[in-house]
Protein backbone atom coordinates (compact mmCIF):
# COMPACT_ATOMS: atom_id res chain seq x y z
CA UNK A 1 0.00 0.00 0.00
CA UNK A 2 2.84 2.34 0.22
CA UNK A 3 3.91 2.74 -3.16
CA UNK A 4 0.25 2.95 -4.11
CA UNK A 5 0.29 5.76 -1.37
CA UNK A 6 3.53 7.56 -2.54
CA UNK A 7 3.24 10.46 -3.84
CA UNK A 8 4.76 11.28 -7.17
CA UNK A 9 7.27 14.47 -6.66
CA UNK A 10 8.71 14.33 -10.31
CA UNK A 11 5.72 16.83 -10.98
CA UNK A 12 6.30 19.12 -7.73
CA UNK A 13 6.69 22.65 -8.88
CA UNK A 14 8.18 25.06 -6.14
CA UNK A 15 6.33 28.80 -6.44
CA UNK A 16 7.29 32.02 -4.99
CA UNK A 17 4.04 33.13 -3.20
CA UNK A 18 4.85 36.58 -3.93
CA UNK A 19 4.77 35.56 -7.70
CA UNK A 20 1.09 33.82 -7.52
CA UNK A 21 -0.29 36.50 -5.45
CA UNK A 22 1.12 39.66 -7.20
CA UNK A 23 -1.91 42.86 -6.97
CA UNK A 24 -5.04 42.69 -6.47
CA UNK A 25 -7.55 43.48 -10.00
CA UNK A 26 -7.26 47.33 -8.88
CA UNK A 27 -2.95 46.57 -9.17
CA UNK A 28 -2.49 47.53 -5.60
CA UNK A 29 -0.44 45.10 -4.14
CA UNK A 30 -2.16 42.63 -1.60
CA UNK A 31 -1.41 43.18 2.14
CA UNK A 32 -0.30 40.66 4.15
CA UNK A 33 -3.79 39.68 5.37
CA UNK A 34 -5.08 39.32 2.23
CA UNK A 35 -2.42 37.16 0.61
CA UNK A 36 -3.01 34.42 3.39
CA UNK A 37 -6.40 34.21 3.10
CA UNK A 38 -6.23 33.59 -0.75
CA UNK A 39 -3.32 30.90 0.27
CA UNK A 40 -5.13 29.45 2.96
CA UNK A 41 -8.43 29.13 0.32
CA UNK A 42 -5.76 27.57 -2.15
CA UNK A 43 -4.83 25.01 0.78
CA UNK A 44 -8.46 24.00 0.93
CA UNK A 45 -9.14 23.55 -2.32
CA UNK A 46 -5.67 21.13 -2.45
CA UNK A 47 -7.04 19.49 -0.14
CA UNK A 48 -10.10 18.81 -1.28
CA UNK A 49 -8.69 17.70 -4.59
CA UNK A 50 -6.56 15.00 -2.72
CA UNK A 51 -8.98 13.53 -0.96
CA UNK A 52 -10.95 12.70 -4.26
CA UNK A 53 -8.04 11.57 -5.50
CA UNK A 54 -7.71 9.21 -2.79
CA UNK A 55 -11.23 8.18 -2.58
CA UNK A 56 -11.13 7.32 -6.11
CA UNK A 57 -8.44 5.00 -6.15
CA UNK A 58 -9.82 3.27 -2.97
CA UNK A 59 -12.89 2.92 -5.10
CA UNK A 60 -11.24 1.32 -7.34
CA UNK A 61 -9.04 -0.89 -5.36
CA UNK A 62 -11.73 -2.19 -3.45
CA UNK A 63 -13.75 -3.08 -6.66
CA UNK A 64 -10.99 -4.53 -7.75
CA UNK A 65 -10.29 -6.74 -4.46
CA UNK A 66 -13.99 -7.83 -4.64
CA UNK A 67 -14.08 -8.74 -8.16
CA UNK A 68 -16.79 -6.33 -9.27
CA UNK A 69 -14.16 -4.99 -12.53
CA UNK A 70 -11.69 -6.75 -14.10
CA UNK A 71 -7.98 -5.36 -14.36
CA UNK A 72 -8.76 -4.03 -17.68
CA UNK A 73 -11.59 -2.21 -15.99
CA UNK A 74 -9.78 -0.86 -13.31
CA UNK A 75 -6.74 0.11 -15.87
CA UNK A 76 -9.19 2.22 -18.08
CA UNK A 77 -10.74 3.59 -14.68
CA UNK A 78 -7.98 5.45 -13.78
CA UNK A 79 -6.67 6.59 -17.22
CA UNK A 80 -10.69 7.97 -17.17
CA UNK A 81 -9.76 9.87 -13.90
CA UNK A 82 -5.98 10.94 -14.75
CA UNK A 83 -5.14 8.37 -12.08
CA UNK A 84 -2.36 6.59 -13.30
CA UNK A 85 0.29 8.43 -12.50
CA UNK A 86 -0.52 7.91 -9.10
CA UNK A 87 0.22 4.29 -9.51
CA UNK A 88 3.68 2.70 -9.24
CA UNK A 89 4.13 -0.46 -10.92
CA UNK A 90 6.32 -2.79 -9.44
CA UNK A 91 8.13 -3.39 -6.40
CA UNK A 92 8.74 0.10 -4.44
CA UNK A 93 10.99 2.25 -5.61
CA UNK A 94 11.91 0.51 -8.88
CA UNK A 95 12.12 2.47 -11.90
CA UNK A 96 10.57 2.24 -15.21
Amino acid sequence: MAGAAAINHQHRKIYNVNSLLKGSVSGKPLDPVAEREILTNSNRTAVACARLVVNALETIGVSLRHRQITTDEAMAWLHEQGLLDHIDFGPAGAKS
